[in-house]
């Protein structure tokens, strides 16, 4: 060696233990990890704020991003996939295409699996693609999507190649809901699905009954987990069923449940839990800002619909208010001011929808008739003696109208909003006129 020259079988020393290290790393880096964190939340429904509750008011988009990010930080170096089992999207209300906007956005930067529901499927596939730019939707048996996504763990491999150890595999369904677009028997939908791929590991989620639940399990008790959302039915910890976990989330995104699913050489261990989203949870300050931004936009969007929608009153007088009803009609005022019909209105605040026309017919009186809500010099919010009766304009002598209950009912108690409703038991709420 002549003037600090290196010499060549040196120099090849270096080069293979550079070699060595690298495809160490490289082998090290297409190691799978064994163990994937799934999020799920359902019916979000356009709702990006915590609900009215009383008590509690729990969801919104913050604390979910707040809680997403609290998961990704705990769990490392596992990762953590949100999904959304279904109904994410407004269907309805003037404003629907801003919400939905931030949604979409919201659901492209955390990487959600949006999963599909009857309601969602109201919008069409193109207001479906503009909400969401980039974001892969998934329902079995409805194409153009996607029926199920499958998660490689364990082995060795990179994106789709490689030898894992086991595949999880999420299968979306859904099943018809009231007012929402027919969708196909979800047991039926299921079997075409299951024989499209891989069987190792399978979770079923979306927007499904009890009964249909448990058709499921029967026909097929190898399934790990069903993550699901149906109405306002919530099951507050994890349920067995025949060895499957079972969840119901509940709705307007108020709990998330967490599955950590891991596979092991003697199979597959599933770790459920359910969390409410309730202040406890820290919210995401980026994700709280936007929904500022975007609930501002909200307002002037229906507000301008409003406006649109308004009528003046005629000549001879239209709508008078309940307040002008109390002198004579006094039992049944009373009756009326202490039932939620009094505080309709009010109970749309929260979500920043006091003046969507969509929902203000049926939250307000009169809404886009003439002198309806809402009138200058005469309060019309909430459900007043005039939503049912008419307008109240030459009364007395003349005389109000009396219509039949289910006629007058059934027009806001709807199948889809007031799943439960049944006249004669909701008549007793209200009870009033034997004065």
């Amino acid at each position: 060696m002549r003037g600090g020259a290196v010499s060549k079988p040196v120099l090849a020393f270096g080069l293979l233990l550079l070699v060595f290290f690298a495809t160490l790393a490289a082998l090290a880096a297409a190691r799978r990890p064994s163990t994937v964190v799934l999020l799920f939340t359902g019916d979000t429904q356009g709702f990006l704020v915590p609900c009215g509750c009383k008590t509690v008011p729990a969801g919104g988009l913050a604390r979910r991003a707040g809680l997403l990010q609290a998961l990704r930080e705990r769990e490392k170096p596992f990762p953590v996939v949100p999904v959304e089992i279904g109904h994410g999207f407004a269907d309805r209300g003037p404003a629907r295409e801003i919400l939905n906007r931030t949604l979409g956005r919201f659901y492209r930067k955390t990487g959600t699996l949006v999963g599909l529901g009857s309601y969602d499927l109201l919008l069409g596939p193109e207001a479906l693609r503009q909400a969401a730019p980039g974001v892969s939707f998934h329902l079995a048996g409805r194409e153009p999507h996607r029926g199920s996504h499958e998660i490689p763990l364990g082995g060795w491999g990179v994106g789709p190649w490689g030898r894992p150890t086991g595949r999880l595999r999420i299968v979306f369904l859904s099943e018809s809901e009231p007012e929402g677009v027919p969708l196909r028997p979800p047991l039926e939908v299921l079997e075409e699905e299951l024989s499209r791929g891989s069987r190792d590991g399978v979770l079923v989620t979306g927007q499904l009954s009890t009964e249909t639940v448990l058709r499921i399990l029967k026909a097929h008790p190898e399934i790990l987990a069903v993550v699901a959302q149906w109405g306002t039915q919530v099951t507050s910890t994890p349920q067995r069923v025949n060895g499957s976990w079972v969840i119901w989330v509940g709705d307007r995104g108020r709990r998330a449940a967490t599955v950590v699913a891991t596979r092991t050489p003697r199979g597959w261990e599933i770790l459920p839990r359910v969390d409410y989203l309730g202040p406890e949870v820290p919210e995401d300050r980026a994700v709280a800002a936007a929904v500022a931004e975007t609930l501002g936009e909200v307002e002037a969007e229906n507000g301008g619909a409003l406006e649109r929608l308004t009528r003046p009153a005629p000549p001879e007088g239209s709508y008078v208010g309940a307040s002008a009803c109390g002198p004579c009609h006094g039992k049944a005022h009373e009756v009326w001011r202490k039932t939620r019909h009094a505080r309709a209105t009010e109970d749309l605040a929260v979500d920043h929808q006091t003046e969507n026309p969509d929902c203000l017919r049926c939250h307000a009186t009169g809404v886009g008739k003439a002198g309806g809500y809402p009138a200058r010099g005469v309060d019309l919010s909430g459900v007043q003696c005039e939503a049912c009766h008419g307008p109240g304009a030459g009364h007395p002598p003349g005389k109000m109208a009396v219509p039949p209950l289910e006629k007058v009912c059934s027009g806001c108690h709807t199948k889809r909003d007031s799943p439960l409703f049944e006249p004669s038991a909701y008549w007793l709420l209200v009870q009033h006129g034997a004065e």
